[in-house]
């Protein structure tokens, strides 16, 4: 490279110095770096607790929604669903007639054997959630929770 060994030893020594620094700022920005929204936890948004008062004032119950699944099997649910906040619930009770056909809908695509069970209502809770979310010009929905099912098979 140069003559002069000093010169290139000098110039090692600094391209060494400036990849440990861009190795080392690369890990402070992906592991050490405390997220920016303290309720984040490894990237995923943890739920705060909300108390009795709040989770009413932005909760929207429907009424019992009577209709077949796929099959031709009956179901009959009532759905609690948690808002964001109240200007989303108030969004929501304005748009209720398109909140109970999004519920109709998706029911009406399952299968009694996929609403049965835990895992079956997490499922329908799930799908419910998603489709509502669509709708909302504004926020999001947080929960959907089934309060009365039945099936009959």
């Amino acid at each position: 490279m140069f003559k002069n060994r000093l010169i290139n030893i000098a110039l090692i020594i600094l391209m060494a110095i400036t990849l440990i620094g861009v190795v080392m700022f690369i890990i402070w920005q992906s592991y050490l770096k405390q997220p920016a929204d303290p309720a984040a936890v490894n990237g995923q948004q943890v739920e705060k607790k909300i108390s009795a008062e709040e989770l009413e004032k932005v909760t929207l119950e429907t009424e019992e929604i009577r209709t077949n699944l796929l099959t031709g099997d009956l179901i009959l649910a009532k759905f609690a669903v948690q808002a964001e906040n109240e200007k989303v619930k108030k969004e929501l009770e304005l748009r209720k007639p398109q909140v109970v056909h999004t519920v109709i809908k998706t029911l009406s695509a399952m299968k009694p054997e996929e609403v049965q069970g835990p895992k079956g209502m997490e499922r329908v809770e799930s799908a419910i959630k998603t489709e509502l979310n669509k709708l909302l010009e504004k926020g999001k929905i947080v929960d959907v929770i089934t309060t009365h099912k039945i099936v009959d098979i």
